[in-house]
């Protein structure tokens, strides 16, 4: 019973996972770029100067209305843009602006001061559908950012939907790991919906998920599978804890240069409280927000 109980998992987990294996690119034609009147606006324009070339984009440019609107784009000129650009004068007339503009990506900085803060990024992420790209520090080569990914997945194993925008912007001869952490109230949940003997009742959450983790092994294979015809490479791994402490702990331990947290469903965004503590917490490199 115990081990039918772990295959009817197993089949699950293989219907979440069969999606993975023909991941499609993000025709990343539509940008935004959002300027604050702060040291990082150049890192900024640089991004979307970046992303302009790369593929072939066409970027926006926002910025506060109190500042001067011919300096924004002759700033935007320097770096080889030919934006249309928009003052704004409220997060909810910048989203509107995006929404409008039915951008696919927006590049903004996040000043590390709160106090300097001029637009709300929780009310951004939630009220537009593109992923927003949050940067904290200078960058001096763009393409950098998506040299080394690490993309947090949560949840039970249900968002390879949302794989497109690291596998978009991962640069050639990158690394991309997908780290899917399960806290313990989910294996809770996965030993509860398996409870069919006393035998799996009494197993630690720890054991059932390296079990089914062994198990899937075939599976988590395929996903990897599912990029060998691209031009980087991409692990899976597992893990069990919380999910904020298990992501801190994999940036320490790593090289990673581009964090992405979120999901998307249905073209809004699905952030939940971990990934909302990750946005503002991880400060050493740009969070991407789907």
């Amino acid at each position: 019973m115990k081990e039918r109980s772990i295959d009817e998992f197993e089949s699950i987990f293989e219907r979440a996972s069969i999606p993975v294996l023909d991941i499609e690119n993000v025709a990343l034609k539509r940008a935004s770029a959002i300027l604050k009147g702060e040291p990082l606006d150049d890192t900024i324009l640089l991004l979307a100067s970046y992303l302009k070339k790369r593929f072939a984009a066409e970027v926006d440019v926002h910025f506060p209305a109190a500042r001067d609107g011919e300096m924004v784009l002759k700033a935007a000129r320097d770096r080889g843009l030919e934006p249309r650009t928009y003052p704004f004068v409220s997060t909810a007339e910048l989203v509107g602006q995006v929404s409008i503009g039915r951008r696919q990506l927006v590049v903004m900085a996040e000043p590390v001061d709160e106090s300097a803060r001029v637009v709300d990024i929780d009310a951004l992420v939630e009220g537009t559908a593109p992923p927003v790209l949050i940067v904290r520090q200078t960058i001096d080569k763009p393409a950098g950012v998506f040299a080394n990914i690490l993309h947090s997945l949560t949840g039970r194993f249900q968002q390879t939907q949302n794989f497109a925008y690291s596998f978009t912007l991962a640069e050639r001869n990158a690394r991309l790991e997908l780290l899917h952490t399960v806290d313990q109230s989910e294996v809770e949940d996965v030993r509860d919906a398996l409870q069919v003997s006393p035998d799996i009742s009494e197993r630690t959450g720890k054991e059932l998920l390296e079990s089914l983790a062994l198990r899937a092994e075939r599976y988590l294979k395929a996903v990897v599978a599912a990029s060998h015809d691209r031009p980087f490479d991409v692990t899976y791994d597992l893990a069990l804890g919380e999910v904020v402490p298990t992501i801190r702990a994999a940036l320490a331990g790593g090289s990673y240069t581009l964090l992405v947290v979120g999901s998307h469903v249905e073209g809004h965004s699905q952030v939940s409280a971990s990934d909302y503590q990750l946005m503002h917490v991880v400060r050493e490199i740009p969070v991407l927000a789907l």
